[in-house]
């Protein structure tokens, strides 16, 4: 599983749904309130009485860990890499049934994350975010500048449950595609596409992660890379982390507050800028002057 790649997507999927809006409004900020932390295992609580996945090989033990973490109520990622060159890293809340609040940092910037229900994604950039995304696309940097000022501060809000947003287009993405990413599921089915990366694994010696006993199981691709998995040995069979060492896009994501209660609000309708109440089409074509994939 290539965990720069296939986690860190949603970085790379941000770059491309904002640049070249102007001449909006202004905002301020938000607040999405997360769970307090769970109290994490005393030392004297680590170790287990029996091995839970005895008579299970490698690769079985690997197939269990993908189930039971795709069948969690909620979880904490975080995580960061190289992919396509870029240092990407991200930190988000993700529930079962879409919900999510976070951050994403990819060329120098960082934007963040939130979904609080079925029908509206949100995002909110920083400067540096928005200047990357300007460079990127080719867009002038009057028009870039104009840009910037009307985003400060302010919410994008893009849905999710139109034709319209289901799908990408010209290689552009819409808030669906984006509101993807707020899926456990669908977050893990990404890590989950290539199975070949978790198959041939060997089990090494176990370990502690964040105070939780694990296996390990790692996979050498024979290309000088390797994808290591550290799988809970106490309690559920959960991922705790992946991490892919060597090669051209090593990257590590953790998993954490399993099964955590989650509350996620929606911004302020006055510090939020509604893409489709403006006629702003996320996932069309680039237009002269760098749309970037919305068009006004």
């Amino acid at each position: 599983m290539r965990v720069s790649r296939k986690v860190l997507v949603g970085a790379v999927v941000c770059t491309t749904a904002v640049a070249g809006l102007a001449g909006c409004g202004k905002g301020g900020d938000t607040k999405a309130k997360g769970v307090s932390e769970a109290k994490k295992p005393s030392a004297a609580a680590s170790a287990t009485p029996a091995d839970p996945f005895a008579g299970l090989t490698p690769d079985a033990i690997a197939e269990k860990a993908v189930g039971v973490t795709k069948a969690s109520n909620s979880v904490k990622v975080a995580g960061s890499g190289i992919s396509d060159g870029e240092h990407m890293a991200l930190e988000v809340s993700v529930t079962r049934v879409g919900n999510c609040s976070g951050s994403v940092t990819v060329k120098g910037g960082t934007a963040r994350l939130l979904k609080a229900d079925a029908k509206s994604f949100y995002m909110q950039g920083d400067e540096k975010f928005y200047r990357a995304l300007a460079k990127e696309d080719g867009t002038p940097k009057r028009q870039a500048d104009a840009m910037i000022e009307v985003l400060k501060g302010r919410w994008m809000k893009m849905p999710t449950d139109t034709p319209s947003t289901s799908k990408k287009r010209h290689g552009k993405t819409s808030g669906d595609d984006l509101s993807q990413f707020c899926v456990l599921s669908e977050l893990v089915s990404g890590m989950d596409d290539d199975k070949g990366d978790r198959t041939g694994m060997t089990q090494g010696p176990d370990t502690v992660v964040a105070g939780v006993p694990a296996v390990t199981l790692t996979k050498d691709r024979g290309d000088g890379s390797t994808v290591t998995m550290y799988v809970a040995k106490q309690g559920p069979a959960r991922l705790l982390k992946v991490a892919e060492n060597g090669g051209d896009e090593p990257g590590t994501v953790t998993f954490s507050d399993y099964d955590k209660p989650v509350t996620i609000t929606a911004p302020p309708a006055d510090q939020v800028m509604d893409l489709e109440k403006l006629g702003v089409k996320p996932g069309g074509g680039s237009g002269s002057g760098g749309t970037g994939g919305l068009k006004v």
